[in-house]
């Protein structure tokens, strides 16, 4: 496990090669915060930066795709920026940068292998975009994303299937009733919790997901029921 003065090198060594002259290096270091550490240290934790960032990774890839796609309609755009901008998609860009690398976790935290949970790490990018947004403007957040993300889009790599899309439109083509997502059960302290969603149509419930967040857990309900709706017509 690397020191504090370690892992601010390594942190610092990430800033240098985005080219990013930071003012205010405390804020970076809280973008690599996790709660859990930020409980144990009396710190502050990444979640506001994440928030941040959440809102400016969403608003540039619409951006670009916007300019990019000019003849795709709204619908088009936003099925696009969806599997761009998931918690596998993010994930992947925090790997890339190496942010994982350098993420302070709690003793439990760590111990559970916070450092490759999709989740964490995808939450770990939007605050570390935050953070640039912050300390640089938005045109250096751009920058960034033309490192790790538009080069995905651009060679139409997908990190992510949008099962919960296809599982509307196949129940649309039989029915007129909407497919729902119940939480059925949630565990875990608040920082880490697990959550179990069944897709219901009606009061048939079609499958079951569990996942580290809602839209996870939705995905993989969704995903269940299309593999169960695929059997029965196999039947």
């Amino acid at each position: 496990m690397m020191n504090d003065k370690e892992n601010d090198a390594k942190i610092r060594s990430i800033l240098e090669s985005l080219n990013i002259k930071y003012n205010d290096f405390d804020l970076f270091k809280t973008a690599f915060t996790h709660q859990s550490y930020s409980n144990e240290h009396g710190v502050k934790s990444n979640q506001r930066l994440e928030y941040l960032g959440d809102a400016v990774l969403d608003f540039l890839v619409a951006d670009y795709l916007y300019h990019k796609y000019p003849d795709e309609p709204e619908g088009n755009l936003t099925k696009i920026r969806a599997k761009y901008v998931c918690t596998k998609a993010n994930s992947e860009y925090a790997i890339k940068l190496k942010l994982n690398e350098c993420i302070l976790l709690g003793k439990g935290e760590s111990e559970q292998g916070g450092k490759h949970k999709q989740s964490l790490l995808a939450d770990l990018f939007e605050a570390f975009l935050g953070a640039v947004y912050l300390d640089q403007g938005i045109e250096k957040v751009r920058l960034v994303l033309e490192e790790v993300v538009f080069p995905v889009i651009n060679n139409q790599s997908v990190f992510f299937v949008d099962y919960k899309s296809k599982l509307q439109e196949y129940i649309q083509a039989e029915s007129k009733k909407t497919v729902e997502y119940v939480i059925i059960k949630d565990s875990g302290p608040a920082h880490n919790k697990t959550f179990t969603v069944a897709a219901m149509h009606g009061n048939v419930r079609l499958g079951v997901g569990v996942g580290k967040s809602k839209k996870d857990a939705e995905q993989k309900a969704a995903e269940d029921a299309l593999k169960k709706l695929s059997q029965k017509i196999g039947d």
